[in-house]
């Protein structure tokens, strides 16, 4: 061992020295590297890459002082892109299924309509209904964009299509970005729940996420979407579709504390974060702000 190794922290490695091959470990992680499905600026591809390099150089601890020492994380990966797009969607489901065999299961996308296949897999894995909170500035409701149903632009249609949750149990947060297709399926589906950027300003993040919660009572599982873009550009300018107006990195961990503590959280998606349009790696930072937290949410939950 040389000089350097000896005095280096012992958490100056992958998930900050939480990583473990461990099946029975309490997070899995799976990297889905694909930004094909974009329909402004690409970059997305390079995030889980750029997430984990930035891990050994984050404490194991929350940001209220509490350690992750004895966390376990079991990094699967990631799905290597194929050119047939058809076929990597199923490999991503198939693959996905590893990671939701932890108690929590956290996707790095990719760009949005990587939650297509994710919760295709997560479908199949619950047992009953399960609920989606969908933060971003997009609500992803168009049944076809640019000519494709797998488009990022439509996400939710095809989350909708799924056997086991129906829209009462959809939950959006951060909103400021609407399409005719998207505003006349709201119109007729007012069980949807959406809080725009502006009500998260009005009302206070505190009231929306008691909103969530109370919607989302009573599934069985819950997933939680987490495009970047719901982030004000000040917060996280390193992403495809910029909208202005939008939410903190606080307003996001203060939602996020309040859902993981009052719903059955079982998968985490962070999705559209793209390195190569970043500055200092505010928005990769952030990200892993996110998944760090939501770490520590599960391991108090099983001290």
């Amino acid at each position: 061992m040389n000089r350097k190794d000896s005095i280096r922290p012992a958490h100056r490695q992958l998930w900050s020295g939480l990583a473990s091959d461990d099946a029975s470990s309490e997070i899995g992680v799976l990297g889905v590297p694909f930004d094909g499905a974009t329909s402004f600026r690409k970059g997305a591809s390079f995030a889980p890459s750029k997430i984990r390099e930035l891990t050994p150089h984050v404490a194991p601890y929350t940001e209220e002082g509490a350690s992750l020492s004895g966390l376990r994380v079991r990094d699967y990966g990631d799905v290597f892109v194929d050119l047939n797009w058809e076929r990597y969607f199923k490999t991503v489901e198939a693959r996905a299924r590893q990671a939701l065999h932890h108690r929590l299961a956290v996707f790095l996308g990719g760009d949005h309509s990587v939650t297509i296949p994710l919760t295709r897999a997560f479908s199949s894995a619950v047992s009953g209904r399960f609920g989606m909170l969908h933060i971003d500035a997009h609500l992803d409701l168009a049944d076809s964009f640019e000519g494709s149903r797998w488009s990022h632009a439509c996400t939710q249609q095809r989350v909708l299509e799924l056997p086991n949750i129906d829209p009462r149990h959809l939950a959006f947060v951060g909103i400021r970005s609407f399409m005719d297709d998207e505003s006349e399926f709201l119109a007729g589906h007012p069980e949807i729940g959406v809080h725009t950027a502006r009500d998260v300003y009005v009302q206070g993040v505190d009231d929306v996420a008691r909103s969530v919660v109370k919607q989302l009572q009573g599934v069985d599982a819950v997933y939680v979407t987490l495009d970047i873009d719901a982030l004000d550009p000040a917060f996280a300018p390193g992403t495809g579709t910029l909208e202005a107006g939008g939410l903190s990195t606080r307003d996001v961990l203060e939602l996020l504390r309040a859902v993981f503590s009052g719903l059955p959280v079982r998968a985490l998606d962070i999705v559209e974060v793209s390195p190569p349009l970043d500055h200092s790696d505010i928005t990769s930072v952030a990200a892993l702000r996110v998944i760090y937290e939501a770490f520590g949410w599960v391991h108090a939950k099983t001290q």
